[in-house]
């Protein structure tokens, strides 16, 4: 049984527990047993209201159960759209007043279910989320969620939501209208309890915003927001804007069929596949075990380093309730790095990501430090100095020499191998990589890198302390720029010697924004800097002089101070509008070849080349951790599913020949 009825002086309770699982989801069998429990609530004439709550501890419902949506068959998804239709539709149609007590995860199928409520109250935890991310995972809400939240909170509120995926903290579903009030989890019961007092819910009625100028309007505007900002390439968005448009008039059973109808066609393409996929490798990533260890707990951590990465991870960090001490021999570099730190909680707060409260506590979270500071009390400490191995070398034999033997030391070294600081460090077993990458708090991933001398112990340790404050782990073998690093440069490389031997920048980085990417070469490079980008390539070529050397034209532009974005030029001219190609850049190319044809599925190959070279020295242990870290450390487009995804089963393009003009 995943469901419990109880009455009590007319109130009947409605309690969602699944059986031998940690989350409430949403299949088959949970479904009929929620059919068969209100067939035998609506017969009976002495409840007078309904409370839909959940024991479990951190989730409500976290929507429908994925592993057995991917692998249903189109007549048996069907059967599962009808169900959940027919099941919410009971549950909306009930005589008598329902309220859902939302605490936890309320996802997906989750909220399609309150939505079917008539009253919805939610705790104030931190722990709450609510939303409909299903256009992420290449599909839409179809058990109603697409019909009834238009027709609840009017469609330019509704829009965002579903064609974003994102989630959102209780406060911000109250403002939006998801959810009718907030209440501290203690009073949550209760609180839901007085809204059945208000009897049914009376229906919504937006009859401006629902007229059809301005649903035609809103739908236009809507049309041209998502083609600007995903070319095209993902369609559940675009199906779902249709849908919903569609959903504010007409009777609901039409709106239902439509959206049954756009879910399965949007289950049968490839970029849906990709997007299933790579929800079940994040999936792993968070849950997945290191069996052979087990994990000490951190929390107390100290950073050496208040740079842009220094102090975006002791953000990152105060923020998931760590004790940080951040450390700098510089004053000037601390007082930046606090700067920093204070500029990224007052956003987060204006946000309202955080609440004022929470921003406050976290910066008390950061200690301060210009001199020597104690570790004894530190479980981890990770070095984020500048990248010089030097440097490094003299700081980590003073940090393992004044830390506790049980102390991680770990390095956030973007390129450096670990076994050249090994030495440096007593007991090396406990040396490790931490590879963050920048922004620390937009980005997911972090690769964490094992030495030969990195014990289980400790591997096991940093893989809990990554997922614990909220990050995807990778686990990567030892090697010059471990593992995104070193396949995303001969892809950098090759962008850099097309443009040195005559290629039109815009022409290199638009084929790669028409494949998908966020953001072409050329760009990037000047967004990374291309000095920064020169460092980790010298060490990359250094390892692989085959193919990693550096164009000529990248060490002009760093020699001549043109360091990209934060020097105002680079590859491009940076100041008010649209960055233009710098003429500095043009005047250093040393030929008149126009960009080759198929320029993206090119470059496509040359990471895809470099993964297989990975794959085969163990740098990393699948294929599937490979296209998932250059998922999310590059942002290789999800909807191709990672580079050796997107590259299996197609020819191999030749490399030479045709010119586009």
């Amino acid at each position: 049984m995943n469901l419990s009825l109880t009455h009590l002086h007319g109130l009947a309770t409605l309690t969602l527990d699944r059986q031998g699982s940690s989350a409430n989801l949403l299949d088959r069998a949970t479904l009929e047993e929620l059919r068969a429990t209100l067939d035998t609530l609506s017969k009976d004439h002495s409840v007078t209201g309904l409370l839909v709550r959940s024991a479990k501890p951190t989730i409500f419902i976290a929507g429908a159960n994925l592993d057995k949506l991917t692998n249903a068959s189109g007549s048996e998804l069907a059967e599962l759209i009808d169900l959940g239709h027919q099941v919410f539709n009971q549950l909306a149609e009930l005589a008598i007043p329902t309220v859902a007590a939302i605490h936890g995860a309320c996802v997906g199928g989750g909220l399609e279910l309150a939505l079917a409520c008539d009253w919805r109250v939610a705790s104030d935890s931190a722990k709450t989320r609510i939303g409909l991310p299903e256009t992420q995972l290449g599909i839409l809400p179809a058990w109603g969620g697409s019909t009834r939240l238009p027709r609840l909170v009017g469609l330019p509120t509704a829009l965002p939501l579903v064609l974003s995926g994102k989630l959102l903290k209780a406060t911000s579903a109250q403002r939006k209208g998801l959810v009718d009030a907030v209440a501290p989890l203690q009073r949550l019961e209760p609180h839901a309890i007085t809204f059945l007092q208000k009897g049914k819910r009376p229906p919504h009625h937006h009859a401006a915003l629902h007229h059809p100028l301005s649903v035609a309007i809103i739908r236009r505007k809507a049309h041209a927001d998502l083609l600007e900002k995903t070319r095209g390439h993902y369609p559940a968005p675009l199906s779902a804007l249709e849908v919903m448009c569609r959903a504010v008039s007409g009777p609901i059973a039409a709106s239902f069929a439509r959206e049954k109808a756009a879910l399965l066609r949007l289950a049968a393409l490839p970029e849906t596949t990709s997007l299933m996929r790579l929800f079940h490798l994040t999936e792993r990533a968070r849950k997945h075990s290191l069996a052979h260890a087990e994990p000490h707990p951190i929390d107390r951590v100290a950073v050496i380093g208040a740079g842009v990465m220094g102090s975006g991870i002791a953000y990152w960090l105060s923020t998931r309730g760590i004790e940080v001490i951040l450390q700098d021999v510089s004053d000037s570099a601390l007082a930046q790095g606090y700067q920093r730190l204070t500029k990224n909680y007052e956003t987060s707060r204006r946000k309202h990501i955080l609440t004022t409260t929470e921003a406050a506590r976290g910066l008390d979270r950061i200690h301060l430090s210009s001199g020597k500071i104690p570790l004894d009390r530190c479980q981890l400490i990770i070095e984020a100095a500048t990248e010089n191995l030097d440097i490094k070398k003299t700081l980590f034999a003073d940090l393992a020499s004044r830390s506790h033997l049980h102390t991680l030391l770990a390095t956030n070294t973007s390129a450096l191998p670990l076994r050249d600081l090994a030495p440096s460090v007593t007991q090396p077993s406990r040396l490790v990589g931490l590879h963050f990458f920048n922004p620390v708090h937009r980005m997911q991933l972090v690769e964490v890198v094992r030495t030969p001398d990195t014990s289980d112990e400790t591997l096991a340790t940093a893989v809990s302390f990554v997922r614990r404050i909220g990050k995807l782990p990778v686990v990567v073998r030892d090697s010059p720029g471990f593992l995104v690093n070193r396949i995303l440069l001969p892809y950098l490389v090759a962008a850099a010697e097309v443009f040195e031997k005559g290629g039109n920048p815009k022409v290199i980085d638009d084929a790669m924004l028409q494949y998908g990417m966020p953001m072409g070469p050329l760009r990037l490079l000047d967004e990374v800097g291309l000095d920064v980008a020169l460092h980790v390539a010298r060490t990359l070529a250094a390892a692989f002089p085959d193919r990693m050397q550096i164009p000529a034209v990248v060490e002009k532009l760093v020699a001549s101070g043109h360091l990209g974005r934060k020097s105002g030029e680079g590859f491009y001219r940076y100041g008010k509008g649209h960055p233009e190609p710098s003429e500095t850049a043009l005047r250093l190319r040393t030929g008149t070849e126009a960009a080759p044809l198929a320029l993206a599925t090119r470059f496509a190959f040359l990471m895809a080349d470099e993964a297989k070279r990975c794959l085969r020295e163990g740098v990393a242990e699948s294929a599937d951790d490979i296209d998932l870290a250059m998922v999310l450390g590059t942002g290789f487009p999800p909807f191709r599913g990672g580079p050796l995804y997107a590259t299996s089963g197609t020819p191999t393009p030749p490399f030479h020949h045709e010119h586009s003009h």
